[in-house]
């Protein structure tokens, strides 16, 4: 079966695993989508109405597998999933919120595997680093970034590769 471990079905996978069982671990509904423009306020700053979940493609490395044809690769797709949460006690009340959201998203992905839509599935998730979202503002103290990698084996058709 070939499959291009394409990344729109990666993140497919990845939002429908966090839809649905996010919201029992937590302990309340929370919205989740793909980063988008509905996102961001009229100044382009991040506008999200907690508690929220985002999730954004980054890059994928391509790792060649011992294929002469180079047809079949160790794909490692990267995602940041953003979390932001509030609280109306105070800033820091907000902060400690947010990484309970953080740890709970951190448990719902690690070593979760994804079923994609063309019937393959990804090795197990790798969590990468948490950092503190910054933008040109600074720092947001209410918003976490959880680095994922998403690996599994890509197999192109080579439709234009020719045989030597």
């Amino acid at each position: 079966m070939n499959t291009t471990f394409r990344i729109d079905y990666v993140e497919a996978a990845l939002l429908q695993l966090l839809n649905a069982n996010l919201a029992a671990a937590y302990g309340a509904p929370v919205d989740i989508d793909s980063l988008g423009d509905n996102d961001f306020d009229e100044n382009g700053r991040l506008a999200l109405r907690p508690p929220s979940i985002r999730v954004r493609f980054g890059v994928a490395d391509y790792d060649p597998l011992h294929d002469s044809r180079r047809l079949t690769y160790q794909a490692n797709p990267q995602f940041e999933v953003l979390c932001f949460e509030s609280s109306l006690r105070s800033k820091a009340d907000e902060r400690r919120q947010t990484l309970i959201l953080v740890g709970v998203v951190q448990d719902q992905l690690s070593g979760a595997r994804l079923n994609l839509a063309d019937g393959s599935k990804s090795m197990p998730l790798t969590l990468g680093r948490v950092a503190l979202v910054e933008t040109e503002e600074g720092p947001v103290d209410q918003l976490f970034s959880i680095g994922v990698t998403v690996e599994g084996i890509a197999q192109f058709s080579g439709v234009n590769a020719q045989l030597p």
